[in-house]
């Protein structure tokens, strides 16, 4: 009897700590991803600071939204107003300089209608909440959203 009683507490032991343990799925951490709700903050262009470098929404009227969706969709708003979309997808890429060193950088590559857009690459890095778009990241003198050399900041929102 008492070997039964040890046989059924060691069962149902392990029935319960095999109904007990379960797996928490954890909500995925956008922080430094690219996914999200970014409000332009400023464009500086390579050229002196002045009255319009560098430009801001404030000095050209221009509220920008651009918007990474988790779904490789992406979208941008100009003043409320779409103004361009499709879908997008990222990449990783090196460059070595001339003294040999080699530079890594995060891409990402735009399409329309599946197609990729010419010269439709941005190269970024995340500073905690800011996005910032450099060709210079890659080496280039031009990117899809910006066609000099300089750099480009969003912030991101809720």
């Amino acid at each position: 009897m008492k070997r039964n009683l040890i046989f059924l507490i060691v069962i149902l032991s392990l029935i319960n700590l095999l109904f007990s343990c379960k797996k928490e799925i954890e909500p995925v951490e956008y922080s430094y991803s690219i996914i999200g709700k970014w409000k332009w903050l400023e464009t500086m262009v390579v050229s002196p600071p002045s009255s319009s470098n560098p430009s801001t929404p404030k000095n050209t009227g221009i509220d920008e939204l651009l918007v990474f969706n988790p779904n490789n969709t992406w979208y941008k708003t100009q003043n409320a107003a779409l103004s361009d979309s499709g879908t997008y997808s990222l990449g990783r890429g090196t460059y070595t300089n001339p003294s040999t060193k080699v530079y890594s950088y995060d891409s990402i590559c735009y399409y329309h209608n599946n197609i990729q857009i010419k010269n439709g690459y941005d190269y970024y890095e995340i500073n905690h909440d800011t996005l910032v778009f450099c060709s210079g990241f890659a080496n280039r003198w031009w990117s899809y959203t910006l066609s000099h050399a300089g750099t480009k900041r969003w912030i991101r929102q809720n």
